[in-house]
């Protein structure tokens, strides 16, 4: 009974958080149509009611798998239920805000615009960019504050549930070396951003030592501020680019 009641309330709890991603996207695509109509009208057509279906019955098989590996013990189930509450009641009014500035960027196809005071020297010209919904890119503190909240929105509540699907995998393959001391596996998260993955890495093996590295200062502060929360040795995170990664080989 237990195990069917926590089952019903992640269910319930994944749906709202569905409804919500969804009900926001709708409700801010109007609004600025409304006032903000494109500068460049579009020609789209309607998903096919079979698309959006297989679509549906993708994101279902993602939350049931999250739902089998934390009741296998690949990871606690408590981490289904893991979720930035502070932050969201923080900064969802920001992401709202956040909104008239993004769509003007994205109608003008400004994609290079960046506050004055944004740093962009020595970065590569791929990551010098903001059409990810983020006003200053990667480069900023409040990108960084809204970037989860923002990617939970726009996966409709799955993004989390679909970071997860790396756990198993990587349990399994640690298996390889049953013979080394918990504390003595290192693990590498390239392009951590904001930390949420190696948050439930930590959490899965509360005992490795755990690294990551990504360009953005911003997200890395954000990152430490995330990972501080949690209990054991912090992971080490650095500023590098993923095609130079500053460690020795193999």
């Amino acid at each position: 009974m237990t195990d069917t009641l926590s089952k019903l309330t992640y269910q319930t709890f994944q749906q709202g958080k569905s409804i919500f991603g969804l009900t926001h996207k709708t409700i801010s695509s109007r609004l600025l149509n409304l006032l903000h109509p494109p500068v460049n009208e579009l020609k789209t057509k309607p998903i096919e009611p079979k698309i959006l279906l297989e679509i549906q019955q993708r994101l279902n098989q993602i939350l049931e798998t999250d739902w089998q590996d934390a009741e296998k013990g690949v990871y606690p189930e408590a981490m289904l239920f893991d979720n930035p509450w502070e932050d969201f009641f923080r900064y969802y009014p920001a992401v709202c805000l956040d909104i008239p500035k993004i769509w003007e960027l994205a109608n003008k196809k400004r994609y290079q615009d960046f506050s004055p005071e944004i740093q962009t020297e020595g970065y590569p010209s791929y990551y010098l960019q903001n059409f990810h919904h983020q006003t200053d890119g990667y480069l900023s503190d409040m990108s960084a504050n809204l970037y989860d909240l923002q990617v939970e929105i726009l996966f409709n509540g799955s993004a989390d549930a679909m970071r997860r699907r790396i756990l198993a995998p990587l349990k399994q393959s640690l298996q390889a070396f049953s013979s080394t001391p918990a504390h003595q596996i290192r693990v590498l998260d390239v392009a951590c951003g904001t930390g949420r993955t190696v948050k439930f890495i930590r959490g899965t093996l509360p005992s490795a030592s755990l690294f990551g590295t990504d360009l953005s200062p911003a997200y890395r502060r954000k990152a430490n501020q995330l990972l501080s929360e949690n209990p054991g040795k912090l992971p080490q995170l650095m500023q590098a680019n993923a095609e130079e990664l500053p460690y020795l080989d193999n």
